[in-house]
């Protein structure tokens, strides 16, 4: 019971976490049953092939973030016209990817690159700010109305109803992105000063858009659709239960609270994730079988990729204070380890052992991630990671 009653008492302090991490759970439950039910609808191809598209959107999304998303949740607080300058190179960053991608995928992949783009800055706006409530209602808002469209859509458009689903749903919560604009004066001097700790930072969110996204372009002339399919199903369950250690390094990142407060919520936030990983593993057969029968394929790769909530919380806690104390550098690098580990790791075990492959490349990239952050963060002096 004491534990229980701590575990209240820290919550009830960090009212802030209990927002963002409301926010980050609904939105990715809209989220995770929109790609479930979907599941349920779609052949296996079809599904590896709407997951490509979004991921190849998605992930370009992050090229025209270019690591400022995480800048001005960071420096917000002590530079008031960050967020405005760093709306003005997004928007120049994000035009060119979006007419790239136009031009190779189609018009409206471009509009799912800008409005992400808007939505995100406008979100990680409000986190530095740290006005929880308003993030929480704009990421909720915004996978709640691309849920209540995409399936009207999808069954008048197909695939590409999907796709605009998302493009108006991230347009419509980007409010906050557009307003900023008339503040636009084309200066630069304040997100000058952070570009070391931007590009830092953008290796980081990189290798985050990587862990979502790149490994399915890797995965899809590898493999192909079927396979593609059958692993992202397990990512999904993998990429709900995440939204614990995400939701930590966000409120750690923005928060002021007294270093003995976020050592506290570190622990909690590890002990929950070993829970998760727990549950998930045991309950993944049951799952797979009782909503998901085409996919059975995806069990064991399902129990497996499980096991990836714990270094991925990891990850996630290390980073936040890595970024709070200006060691931005080490997030890189262990950034690039993962990328590393997981591309070679997708082809040597992907083909020998298949989605279960997969899916153990993608654990043991994280542990090796999760490893090298822990041991490199005991070298580094004490009074600096407090």
């Amino acid at each position: 019971m004491s534990i229980i009653r701590s575990v209240l008492k820290s919550l009830h302090a960090n009212n802030g976490l209990l927002y963002i991490s409301m926010g980050n759970i609904l939105g990715a439950s809209l989220t995770g049953v929109f790609w479930l039910l979907l599941a349920t609808i779609q052949t296996v191809d079809d599904y590896g092939k709407t997951n490509y598209l979004v991921a190849i959107s998605s992930l370009a999304c992050f090229v025209g973030l270019m690591g400022l998303n995480t800048t001005v949740t960071n420096f917000t607080g002590e530079l008031k016209k960050i967020s405005i300058q760093a709306n003005q190179v997004t928007l120049i960053l994000s035009i060119v990817a979006s007419v790239l991608i136009s031009v190779i995928f189609g018009w409206h992949l471009g509009l799912f690159v800008l409005s992400m783009v808007f939505w995100m800055m406008s979100s990680y706006e409000l986190l530095g700010k740290r006005l929880y409530k308003q993030y929480a209602l704009v990421v909720v808002g915004a996978r709640g109305l691309q849920f209540g469209l995409s399936f009207p859509l999808y069954f008048v458009f197909g695939i590409d109803g999907i796709v605009m689903s998302f493009v108006v749903s991230f347009f419509a919560f980007s409010y906050r992105y557009f307003i900023s604009i008339r503040e636009f004066d084309f200066r630069f001097d304040q997100i000058r000063g952070k570009m070391k700790f931007s590009l830092h930072a953008y290796a980081f969110n990189m290798s985050t858009a990587f862990l979502l996204y790149f490994d399915k372009l890797i995965i899809l002339p590898l493999f192909g659709y079927a396979v593609l399919g059958y692993y992202q199903i397990s990512l999904q369950f993998l990429l709900f239960v995440g939204m614990i250690p995400i939701s930590l390094y966000q409120y750690l990142l923005s928060s002021e609270s007294a270093d003995t407060e976020k050592t506290k919520l570190r622990i909690l936030g590890y002990g929950v994730s070993v829970i998760l990983a727990l549950l998930l593993f045991v309950a993944s057969p049951w799952l797979i079988q009782k909503f998901f029968p085409n996919f059975e394929n995806s069990i064991d790769a399902l129990r497996i990729v499980s096991i990836g909530i714990m270094p991925m919380t990891i990850v996630w806690t290390i980073n936040s204070r890595l970024f709070k104390v200006g060691k931005s550098k080490l997030v890189a690098i262990g950034s690039a380890i993962y990328l590393s580990v997981q591309i070679t790791l997708i082809y040597l075990l992907g083909n020998a052992l298949g989605v279960m492959g997969l899916a153990i490349a993608l654990d043991i990239a994280l542990s090796v991630q999760a490893a090298f952050l822990y041991f490199y963060q005991k070298r580094v002096k004490r009074d600096l990671l407090q």
